[in-house]
C-alpha cells in the first residue's frame, strides 16, 4: 500500500500556482519584517525549516527564536531538503516499472478469479432455478397453461404437489377410517336398541344401551364443528333410534288398548286383570321412557307451541286411531266431509272428549302420578293433543273457503264456539306436560287464534269481506227500489213501523248488510280481529251510504239553484239516456218533497240503528277494549272514521265516548239538513201560492154573504195541504209532527208580516172577520192533512189541540182584527181592545183577552195589532 501511495504522488500532477503561495506564505511567516530578513546571527540556535507547532509554556521562547533564523539558514535547509528528495525520486524511478509489472500480473489474475467466480454464480442460480421449479406447487402457475398441460396430459404434478396430495389423502384416510369408526359404533349401539333381543322383559331393558348412545353423541358435539356432515348424521341417527324405541312402545300400548276397545268408551271395570296389566305397563313404561328422556336433556331449547302435537307418550300413542276415524269421516270421500258443516268435526272431538272423561280422571289420571307426572292433567293434555287433528282439517279447508266469505266466517265461527265449549269444559293450559316446568306460560288463543295468524288468513278473509261487501252496497244503491219506502222490516225492527217510522230498502238493506258483517266477525277472540272488519268494512260502508245522500241533498239544492244542472245521485232521479227531465220536475211540488223525504228517512233509519249499536254490549265492549288498548289506538291514530278519544295514545276518559260518534255526527247532520230542507221546500212553494193572495185589501166595508173564493188562497192551501199529509205519511208521527210545527212557524211568521204587520191596507172589521175565517181555513186544512181519512174521533180530539196550537199567534191577531166597533151582541169591542192594550194595569188586559177568547199578549204586541185597523186612533 505505501508503494502504491507512493506512485500516486509521484504521478500527481504539479500546481505551480500553489507552490509559489505556499512559498511566500512560508517566507511571510518567517521574516515578517526587513529585521529578521538581514539578521546574520543565532543560526546555531534556531533551526531552520518551517515552523514547529508552539508549546504553551515555550510561547515566549519561540517568538524570539524566529527572529534569531536567518535567510541563509534557511535557503540551506531547503537545499538539503531537496538533495533528499531528488534522491528518493531516483529511487522510485528505478524501481517504478518493476512495481507497475507485478501490480499488473496480480491484477490479471484477479480478474481472471472474478470471472470464474461470476460463470460459477450463473450456474448456480441456473440450478436453484430448476430444483425450485420442481417443487413449486401448481396452483402457483399460469392457469390457463395448467388447465392446457391437463388437457394434453404433458403436465408431471411437482415433488411438492405429491408430498401434499399424499399428505391430505393420507389425512383424509385417517379422517374417513376415525369417522367410520364412529359410524359403526353408534349404527351398532342403534340396532341393538331396536333389536327385540334387548327388549326382555321390557323395551326399557334397551335404555343402558341407548345412554351410551348419547354419551357418545354429547362427545361427538363437543368435539365437532356444528356445521359438520358426520355430527349431523349421528345426531339424526340418535334421534331416529329415539323415535322408534318410542314406537315400538307406542305399538305396545296400542296392542293393549285393543282389549279395552280404544278409542270406543271405555269399561275398564269389564277388562280382565291380565289385560289391565298389560296395558297399564305399556301405559307406565312410555311415561318412564319420556321421563329418561328429559333426564338425558331430550328437552328442547324453547317449549313447543301446544298445537304441535308434543305431549305425554302414552297420551300422543292413543291419539292415533281417533285421528285415524276423524280423517276417514271428514277428511275423506264420505258425505260426512262438507265445508258447510264444520261444526259436524267439531262435535266429534268433543264427544271423544266427553265420552273419554271418566277413564281419564278415573283411572290414566292415578297412572300418571305414580309414574313421576303428579302435577300433569291427562284430561287438558288429551284435550290439547287432540286439536292437531282438527287445525289439519282447518288447514286443509280454508285455502278453498278464501273465496267464499260466508262459509269462511261460519267456519271460523264454529272454531270460535268449539273453543268457547273447551274452555267451560275445564281445559288449562298450565297444567299440561308442555308447561309443568315453565315458568312464564302464555294464555291459551284457542284455535281460531292459531288459524288466524296461519298465512295471512285473516287478511285475505277481512279483504273477501270487504270485496263482498262493496259489492253488496253497490247492488243496493243501484236497485231501481233502493229509495222507496216500504213496510217489509225485520222482526226486530216491527216496533218502530208501528210508531210510524218507515225505511226506504237501501237503508233497510243497508242496516241488514252491516248486522251481517257484525255476525261473522262478533265470535273472534281478540279486539285485533274483530276492529279491523268494524273499521275497514262497517264504517265505510256507514260513510259511503251516508256520502250518497248528503250528495243527493246537494243535488237538490243544484236542481233547485238557477243554475239547474244533472247532478249524479240524486233519490230516484236518475233519467235514462235521450230522455229530457226538466229539473223543476224533478225537485218541485211533491216529487221534489218525496225525494226529501226518502233522504230524511234513509239517514234516520240507518242513524236510529247507529244508536242502538252503540249502546250493544258488543260495541260498547268493544269501545272500553279500545280505549284500554294503547298500541290499537296508536295504530288507528290516522282512522279517519272513528272518533279522536279513540285516537289519541293518552289514556281515554270519555266514559260516553262511543266508536260510532263521528258517524253518528255526520249522519245526525244530514238528517238536521232534509229535515231542514223539507220545511223551506214546504213553506217556500206555500209562499209562492200566497204571493198573490197577501196583495189584496184588507179594508173593505162590507161583508159578501157568498164570497167568490180566492185562487191564490186556494192553490196555496191545497199546496199545503198535499206536501202537509205527504209529510205524515212518509215520516213518523213525532217527526211529522215536529215537522208541521216548524212549517207552520214559519207560514205564519210569514202570513203575520206580509198581512197583519204591513200589508197593502189596514184592517175594517169586515176585513179582520175575512182574515180570521182564512185562519181558520189553514187550521182545517192543517186538521185534515195530519190526521188523515183513517183516524178515529178519540184520535182527532187527542191531536186537535195540538194542531191548532202553532195557529194560535194569528188566530189571536184575527180576533183582535176581526172585534166589533159596538156592543151590540155582548162580546168584546174594539174599544174596549183600544182600552185593554193602552191601560196601564195587567189585569183589564188579561180580564180582556179571557173575554176575547185570546191568550195572554203583552201590551206592545196589542197595540202593534191594533194599529192596523182602520178604527184605530192610536
Amino acid at each position: 500500500m505505501e508503494s502504491v501511495d507512493r506512485i500516486r504522488r509521484a504521478s500527481r500532477t504539479i500546481d505551480l500556482e500553489a507552490i509559489d503561495h505556499n512559498v511566500k506564505k512560508h517566507i511571510d511567516a518567517q521574516f515578517p519584517s526587513l529585521d529578521s530578513l538581514l539578521a546574520q546571527h543565532g543560526q546555531s540556535q534556531a533551526e531552520a525549516g518551517p515552523s514547529q507547532p508552539m508549546k504553551r509554556t515555550d510561547s515566549r521562547r519561540s517568538a524570539k527564536d524566529r527572529h534569531k533564523r536567518g535567510l541563509e539558514d534557511e535557503i540551506s535547509y531547503w537545499q538539503a531538503k531537496k538533495r533528499a528528495a531528488d534522491a528518493e525520486l531516483a529511487t522510485t524511478t528505478s524501481t517504478l516499472p518493476d512495481m507497475l509489472h507485478a501490480a499488473q500480473e496480480r491484477l490479471q489474475k484477479l480478474l481472471e478469479s472474478a470471472q470464474s467466480l461470476s460463470i460459477q454464480r450463473y450456474a448456480l442460480a441456473d440450478k436453484l432455478g430448476n430444483l425450485i421449479a420442481e417443487l413449486q406447487s401448481s396452483a402457483e402457475t399460469d392457469g390457463s397453461s395448467r388447465e392446457e398441460d391437463n388437457r394434453s396430459g404433458n403436465r408431471k404434478q411437482s415433488v411438492l404437489e405429491q408430498m401434499e396430495s399424499m399428505s391430505s389423502e393420507l389425512a383424509r384416510l385417517e379422517a374417513g377410517l376415525a369417522w367410520a369408526t364412529i359410524l359403526e359404533q353408534v349404527v351398532v349401539m342403534s340396532e341393538q336398541i331396536l333389536s327385540p333381543q334387548t327388549h326382555h322383559p321390557s323395551p326399557l331393558g334397551a335404555l343402558p344401551i341407548y345412554q351410551k348412545l348419547d354419551s357418545l353423541v354429547q362427545r361427538m358435539e363437543e368435539i365437532l364443528p356444528p356445521d359438520m356432515g358426520l355430527l349431523r348424521i349421528i345426531v339424526q341417527t340418535r334421534d331416529t333410534t329415539w323415535n322408534a324405541l318410542k314406537d315400538i312402545m307406542s305399538q305396545d300400548l296400542l296392542k293393549a288398548c285393543e282389549a279395552l276397545k280404544w278409542p270406543l268408551r271405555v269399561d275398564y271395570a269389564s277388562v280382565s286383570p291380565a289385560e289391565r296389566r298389560a296395558f297399564e305397563r305399556s301405559y307406565q313404561d312410555l311415561l318412564v321412557l319420556q321421563a329418561e328422556g328429559e333426564a338425558m336433556g331430550r328437552l328442547p331449547v324453547l317449549s313447543p307451541h301446544w298445537s304441535s302435537g308434543t305431549g305425554l307418550y302414552p297420551l300422543q300413542a292413543m291419539i292415533q286411531p281417533i285421528a285415524l276415524r276423524f280423517k276417514y269421516h271428514f277428511q275423506g270421500s264420505r258425505n260426512t266431509n262438507r265445508v258447510d258443516k264444520p261444526e259436524w268435526a267439531f262435535s266429534n272431538i268433543l264427544d271423544q272428549i266427553y265420552e273419554h272423561q271418566s277413564f281419564l280422571e278415573d283411572y290414566l289420571q292415578p297412572l300418571t302420578a305414580r309414574a313421576g307426572f303428579p302435577d300433569v292433567d291427562v284430561k287438558s293434555e288429551f284435550t290439547m293433543l287432540l286439536f292437531p287433528i282438527l287445525l289439519g282439517m282447518l288447514r286443509s279447508r280454508i285455502p278453498k273457503l278464501l273465496d267464499h266469505p260466508a262459509l269462511l266466517a261460519h267456519t271460523i265461527y264454529q272454531t270460535v264456539v268449539f273453543d268457547d265449549s273447551i274452555r267451560e269444559g275445564g281445559f288449562d293450559l298450565e297444567a299440561v306436560s308442555l308447561h309443568e316446568k315453565s315458568k312464564t306460560i302464555p294464555s291459551w288463543e284457542g284455535l281460531a287464534g292459531v288459524l288466524l295468524k296461519d298465512e295471512g288468513w285473516f287478511q285475505q278473509w277481512l279483504n273477501g269481506e270487504k270485496k263482498f261487501a262493496e259489492s253488496q252496497l253497490k247492488e243496493i244503491l243501484a236497485s231501481p227500489e233502493a229509495w222507496t219506502i216500504t213496510d217489509e222490516v225485520a222482526e226486530e225492527d216491527v216496533e218502530q213501523v208501528e210508531a210510524g217510522m218507515r225505511p226506504t230498502t237501501s237503508a233497510r238493506q243497508v242496516k241488514a248488510l252491516f248486522e251481517q258483517i257484525t255476525d261473522r266477525y262478533a265470535p273472534l277472540p281478540s279486539l285485533d280481529y274483530r276492529l279491523p272488519f268494524l273499521t275497514t268494512i262497517q264504517l265505510p260502508i256507514l260513510v259511503s251510504y251516508h256520502s250518497r245522500i248528503a250528495g243527493s241533498l246537494d243535488a237538490f239544492e243544484t236542481l233547485s239553484s238557477a243554475f239547474a244542472r244533472v247532478v249524479p245521485g240524486a233519490l230516484s232521479g236518475n233519467t235514462r239516456a235521450g230522455v229530457h227531465i226538466e229539473p223543476a220536475k224533478l225537485t218541485g211540488g211533491s216529487n221534489g218533497l218525496d225525494r226529501l223525504c226518502k233522504a230524511y228517512v234513509s239517514a234516520a233509519w240507518v242513524l236510529n240503528a247507529l244508536r242502538v249499536w252503540a249502546d250493544d254490549s258488543f260495541f260498547v265492549e268493544m269501545s272500553g277494549e279500545l280505549k284500554d288498548s294503547v298500541h290499537l289506538r296508536w295504530k288507528l291514530h290516522n282512522d279517519q272514521y272513528l272518533p279522536a278519544e279513540f285516537k289519541s295514545s293518552a289514556s281515554v276518559s270519555h266514559i260516553g265516548a262511543s266508536i260510532f260518534d263521528t258517524v253518528l255526527d255526520k249522519l245526525a247532520s244530514t238528517q238536521q239538513r232534509a229535515e231542514d230542507m223539507i220545511v223551506c221546500h214546504v213553506t217556500v212553494e206555500v209562499q209562492n201560492e200566497l204571493k198573490e193572495h197577501l196583495k189584496r185589501r184588507w179594508d173593505q166595508t162590507s161583508l159578501t154573504d157568498d164570497p167568490a173564493p180566492d185562487l191564490s188562497l186556494v192553490n196555496a192551501l191545497s199546496t199545503y195541504s198535499s206536501h202537509v199529509s205527504a209529510v205524515r205519511v212518509n215520516l213518523s208521527s213525532l217527526v211529522a209532527s215536529r215537522i208541521y210545527r216548524r212549517i207552520v212557524g214559519h207560514l205564519s211568521n210569514h202570513i203575520s208580516q206580509r198581512a197583519v204587520y204591513s200589508g197593502w191596507s189596514k184592517f175594517s172589521t169586515f176585513g179582520g172577520q175575512d182574515f180570521l175565517h182564512e185562519i181558520q181555513d189553514w187550521v182545517q186544512t192543517s186538521s185534515s192533512a195530519m190526521l188523515g181519512s183513517n183516524q178515529s174521533t178519540e184520535d182527532e180530539l187527542l191531536v186537535s189541540s195540538a194542531i191548532e196550537y202553532p195557529w194560535q199567534t194569528l188566530m189571536d191577531a184575527g180576533r183582535l182584527l176581526s172585534l166589533p166597533e159596538d156592543d151590540g151582541k155582548g162580546t168584546a169591542t174594539f174599544a174596549q181592545a183600544m182600552a185593554a192594550a193602552w191601560s196601564d194595569g195587567e189585569e183589564s188586559r188579561v180580564l180582556f183577552c179571557q173575554r176575547a177568547g185570546t191568550s195572554q199578549m203583552g201590551s206592545q204586541e196589542m197595540q202593534g195589532i191594533l194599529r192596523r185597523r182602520v178604527e184605530c186612533w192610536r
